[in-house]
């Protein structure tokens, strides 16, 4: 079992840090992210906290308490957290995630253990007759948009300057499996394709992401693989400020 309470002595911790309750009014944002040197989140649960802390998908965290879950916005335990790093230098973000751990530990009186569990997933291979894909052009910047459509309307993904790896996070959110690589493509590219939001199986009605990816000489084949997972063991609500 991993005590984050030990592990806050000796991990790097932030200067100043605040959180507090913050209840779901139906406008804001909802995320955690770093911004210069300073952490910040809106509208999070415990469990986006501890998935950005550790860097964890949804099926890498189990256990911890009911408040503690993802849920219905106007359902769930919210919190704003403002933490500050030391300095006036931006840490890389690995520190922040260590950081935020230990402030999980200090004020959620967080405590958790790491279990290795295989889980169904899919793995993005070259298919038969070679990638099809776009190159940027060397001058080219990163971006990436998702416009999810009404009702039946597809689901659209324009991206520019994209690595495989940036690509297969978002694969694994609609093909409703973790996504990982073996195509062996280590280039960047250009991806302009749609697929129906409510086809997440290889063989649902409609054109599926499945069938998005044949245009660029891409599949998913099934599979498993080994995952670190957490587990929360214990978690107390934070004190006020």
């Amino acid at each position: 079992m991993v005590v984050l309470g030990l592990c806050a002595q000796t991990s790097p911790v932030f200067e100043v840090a605040s959180i507090k309750p913050e209840p779901w009014t139906g406008s804001g944002g909802v995320y955690v992210v770093v911004r210069g040197n300073t952490l910040n989140a809106e509208h999070s649960c415990l469990k986006d906290l501890v998935s950005f802390a550790w860097r964890l998908e949804d099926f890498q965290l189990s256990g911890g308490p009911a408040w503690a879950e993802h849920g219905r916005l106007d359902q769930s335990d919210l919190y704003q957290v403002i933490a500050k790093a030391p300095g006036d230098t931006a840490p890389p973000e690995g520190q922040f995630r260590l950081m935020l751990q230990a402030l999980l530990a200090d004020r959620f009186h967080l405590q958790v253990h790491h279990v290795q569990k295989e889980v169904p997933v899919y793995w993005l291979v070259v298919a038969q007759g070679g990638p099809k894909l776009v190159e940027s052009a060397p001058d080219a910047k990163f971006s990436m948009a998702i416009y999810s459509g009404r009702g039946s309307e597809p689901t659209r993904m324009r991206a520019t300057h994209v690595s495989i790896d940036k690509l297969l996070w978002q694969l694994g959110h609609y093909a409703g499996r973790p996504v990982l690589d073996r195509t062996g493509l280590t280039g960047f590219y250009d991806f302009d394709v749609e697929w129906s939001p409510n086809s997440l199986t290889a063989d649902a009605e409609g054109p599926s992401v499945f069938a998005a990816l044949q245009k660029f000489g891409l599949k998913l084949e099934g599979g498993k693989a080994s995952f670190d997972t957490v587990v929360i063991d214990r978690a107390e609500k934070p004190s006020e400020n």
